[in-house]
């Protein structure tokens, strides 16, 4: 149950005891990974984790009630510092790094600590990573870092194993509707965005508000089919349609990639969460599909990325990826 002034979290609730545990116990830890699939609520946790360290009620934190957790909710307080993004791999500078090292050294306005908060930080340059790498080793006792990221391979060695990681799922699909029906979505498209992403509210939240998201599900949905059917015209359609905007074809390959992920993983005995936009597709392309020829498709897409990055034609890119993928 959500309380006032607090982040509406859902799932996830054997990691939120296991922190709160640490926080009675004194045990925080002076850095905390959380990683796990985007739209999973990492973002929303690590701001949970910062009312947690900052609650004046330590019996109780983080409570919703007192003065710091009001302020934190408020994104108001004094000693939580959001690191911003920069460059073209939206990761954080070395300036950045630097003066939020300078700023770890002062003491906090209002408490006791000081919380820096480093969202999405799988575009982290190793230049930024070593620059942080001495307050993560010894911080100041006053200070705590948290990072998100999609995976805890996204940081270097020597930074990660100064750090306690923790893992965020997606939620049931029970909690994911009913997260979405607080937001007043229409029944109809909410069971559509369930069906693409399950219980991952933030990718459900982006399909149903953001109709360039909804076309990339879509079209990545559409064209695993038309890959498991090797039917190359409608590879080609789609691809070049998503090409007449280049961040419409990343977004679409993004999710393409996944389904890829996901044929893949159902091949294997066991249980995996879904990374994709669309089971039953992902499913029809797993028929027959080898491990061999899926680390090809996943390749492929990998080298269309590139080329984007390197500022090659998208439309060529689309042509170039539509052949590999055939060829797989």
């Amino acid at each position: 149950m959500n309380t006032p002034n607090m982040p509406a979290v859902y799932g996830n609730q054997q990691l939120l005891s296991e922190l709160r545990t640490m926080r009675k116990q004194n045990h925080l830890p002076h850095a905390l990974l959380l990683h796990g699939e985007r739209g999973c609520g990492k973002k929303l946790i690590a701001k949970w984790f910062a009312m947690l360290v900052l609650c004046e009620n330590a019996d109780s934190a983080p409570c919703g009630t007192c003065k710091s957790c009001r302020l934190a909710a408020e994104d108001a307080h004094p000693d939580i510092t959001t690191a911003e993004h920069s460059g073209k791999r939206m990761g954080f500078s070395v300036e950045t790094v630097r003066d939020i090292r300078r700023e770890a050294s002062v003491l906090p306005n209002n408490g006791d600590m000081r919380v820096f908060i480093f969202p999405d930080a799988d575009g982290m340059s190793i230049q930024a990573q070593n620059a942080l790498l001495k307050s993560v080793e010894e911080p100041p006792a006053h200070s705590c870092f948290v990072f998100t990221a999609g995976s805890v391979g996204v940081l270097l060695p020597t930074l990660l194993s100064r750090m306690t990681a923790k893992a965020v799922f997606p939620v049931t699909a029970g909690e994911c509707t009913e997260a979405l029906l607080k937001r007043d979505y229409p029944d109809a498209d909410i069971r559509a965005a369930a069906a693409r992403f399950g219980g991952n509210i933030g990718k459900c939240i982006a399909y149903l508000s953001d109709p360039a998201v909804k076309r990339a599900a879509d079209d990545a949905a559409a064209l695993s089919a038309a890959l498991a059917e090797r039917n190359e015209y409608e590879m080609l359609r789609l691809l070049t349609a998503a090409a007449a905007d280049k961040d419409q074809l990343i977004r679409t390959l993004e999710l393409l990639d996944a389904q890829v992920r996901d044929a893949a993983v159902l091949t294997l005995e066991g249980s995996f969460p879904r990374l994709g936009c669309d089971r039953a597709a992902a499913e029809t392309l797993s028929s027959g599909l080898t491990p061999r020829r899926a680390m090809r498709m996943h390749g492929a897409i990998r080298e269309a990325f590139a080329d984007l990055d390197g500022n090659v034609s998208a439309v060529l890119t689309a042509t170039a990826l539509c052949a590999a993928l055939c060829d797989a």
